[in-house]
């Protein structure tokens, strides 16, 4: 009975042993994600997506060798987190508390927000007054100095000019917003309302993709320091509702074949598209001899390339300032931080804040920033 027992106990000793083998290994693919331009191997942005999963599983596998007396095994998982320890600061603030709605501290703070507003709900299929207003209150509220709009829309109907609402909310009439579809009685594209004035403007257009998917800039004068404040959209992944309803059918356990390799295709096509993206939008940040801040839609986790590739050399305010695990997308997947703000060094980092209304599929994020 007792060697039945020690052969049972064995088998699944081993069995747990090269499970968590197979977990390290896969974290360890997850941080190769970060590094590897997806238009080379597409295929290993799935590991970085997994990254908060493989995460749990390999907490779980430490504290199972805890349990179980056997220490030296749990080290494994233990060393391949702590190499990953970036990536997941990434993720979790650490910070007492999160900051909350007030007015900047300092004359000398510059607050930036950027909010991917889904049209702001005045599209025929979506129009949502009360919501639309809800949006703005956020903005009344959190009066940011720079705000960068992915989704923006206005219209001709003047019940719902949302342009002239946020000069009149802002108080300031300084902005630049770069439609993507041909000027009509309605119009979408990237923004950015700005209470400071605008010195120069400019768009970087992403070659072979829709538009919609693009980076606009503006100069703007501060204490008579001039900063540059990018707004960018990059790829996303382009779910129809076709596809929605595949991901619950995954969830019940009857995915089917046709629906498996459209998603593959979009996904691949927008990892593809995105690295592309952010390549382009890098370097002319590199090239940029004043300093700035990036914000936007990036569409990635934080364990990707194009955060990975975009925050190199750069402040990540969620990094800095951040508390709580940090989730901006609020809509069916996926469901993790996709929107981000950067800063040059030269930026100090005074608070971070995720505003969590759920008025569009993406949380209001803003950042107060001080320029050195």
């Amino acid at each position: 009975m007792s060697r039945r027992r020690k052969s049972s106990l064995g088998f699944i000793s081993k069995t747990m042993f090269a499970a968590n083998i197979l977990a390290v290994i896969l974290l360890l693919l997850s941080y190769l994600a970060t590094v590897i331009n997806l238009a080379d191997f597409w295929p290993i942005a799935f590991a970085g997506l997994a990254h908060p999963f493989l995460l749990l599983i390999n907490l779980f596998f430490i504290t199972y060798w805890l349990i179980t007396l056997r220490p030296k095994i749990a080290c494994m998982s233990v060393v391949v987190i702590l190499i990953g320890w970036q990536f997941v600061l990434n993720q979790i603030g650490f910070r007492e508390s999160a900051a909350e709605e007030a007015p900047k501290s300092s004359k000398d703070v510059i607050r930036v927000m950027t909010y991917n507003v889904h049209y702001l709900k005045t599209m025929a299929f979506i129009n949502d007054p009360e919501t639309r207003e809800q949006m703005f209150d956020v903005i009344r509220r959190e009066q940011p100095d720079v705000v960068c709009f992915q989704e923006f829309l206005t219209h001709d109907n003047k019940d719902i000019d949302t342009e002239k609402t946020m000069i009149e909310i802002l108080q300031a009439n300084h902005y630049y917003f770069v439609p993507f579809n041909l000027p009509n009685y309605e119009e979408i594209g990237l923004a950015i309302f700005s209470k400071l004035q605008i010195k120069n403007k400019g768009s970087i257009l992403f070659p072979g993709t829709s538009r919609g998917n693009e980076a606009i800039y503006t100069d703007v004068e501060f204490n008579k320091k001039i900063f540059r404040v990018y707004n960018v959209h990059f790829q996303s992944i382009a779910f129809q509702p076709a596809d929605y309803k595949f991901l619950k059918k995954v969830e019940d356990a009857s995915p089917d074949l046709k629906s498996s390799r459209r998603i593959g295709s979009r996904l691949k096509n927008a990892f593809i598209k995105r690295s592309q993206q952010v390549n382009l939008l890098k370097k002319n940040t590199l090239n940029c001899r004043i300093p700035f801040i990036v914000a936007g839609d990036f569409n990635d986790t934080p364990v990707s390339y194009a955060l990975q590739t975009m925050s190199k050399g750069l402040k990540n305010a969620f990094r800095e300032k951040g508390s709580g695990i940090g989730i901006t997308y609020n809509g069916d997947f996926p469901n993790f931080q996709i929107d981000y703000i950067l800063t040059s060094p030269d930026f100090e980092i005074k608070n971070y804040r995720i505003i969590e209304k759920k008025l569009s599929d993406h949380y209001a994020v803003r950042s107060d920033v001080e320029l050195k």
